[in-house]
């Protein structure tokens, strides 16, 4: 029988890596390596490379807010 894989990550991650003095955000693909046994970030370094990273220090990005929150100015009579 065929052993399920754990299902994948969602919504967007960001994988931060310090090249040349400066941190640089690399977004992150989530790929199944069977030799490892799970998910993996992928991401695209500064040099245009397809490189893997640790899981642990991939970052998830959190949702945008869908609208502005509206502020209200009231004179004072």
């Amino acid at each position: 029988m065929k052993t399920q894989k754990p299902r994948r990550p969602t919504g967007r991650w960001i994988y931060y890596i310090l090249y040349e003095g400066i941190l640089w955000p690399c977004p992150v693909r989530w790929e199944w390596e069977q030799d490892y046994g799970g998910w993996l970030p992928f991401y695209y370094s500064p040099t245009f490379e397809f490189l893997v990273g640790d899981p642990s220090k991939a970052h998830r990005v959190a949702k945008s807010p869908l609208r502005a929150p509206q502020v209200r100015e009231y004179a004072l009579a």
